[in-house]
């Protein structure tokens, strides 16, 4: 006689696999691809040795005879450096793109004042 599976659950991927009706473990399988995806764009870009995370979750509660499971996943990507300003600050504690103690090298020169040399 054949013994018969009553939809036992003999390992972790296995319980993964039918997790949410196999959504789980579709959306980390789509999150792995993000991850392999960014980092490798991000190396492309700037260089480094950027990382990510992929962390998961399973709560497992007993209620009235019932396993209850639920998983909750997140990822963690790079973030891609920004770009610097330089400013000054001028007396009254406001920012400034030029220098307030340096004279504008690109004014404009009224040809008037100018005379030659």
């Amino acid at each position: 006689m054949a013994q018969q599976n009553n939809g036992e659950i003999n390992n972790f991927s296995q319980l993964i696999a039918t997790l949410e009706d196999g959504s789980l473990n579709a959306d980390l399988t789509d999150q792995i691809s993000e991850i392999v995806e960014t980092l490798n764009d991000h190396v492309q870009s700037f260089g480094g040795s950027p990382s990510a995370t992929l962390k998961l979750k399973i709560d497992v509660k007993l209620k009235g005879g019932v396993m209850q499971i639920t998983a909750s996943n997140d990822i963690t990507l790079p973030k891609s450096p920004r770009s610097q300003s330089i400013m000054w600050s001028d007396g009254k504690n406001q920012l400034c793109r030029q220098n307030p103690r340096q004279r504008d090298m690109f004014a404009d020169v009224n040809a008037a004042e100018t005379r030659a040399v």
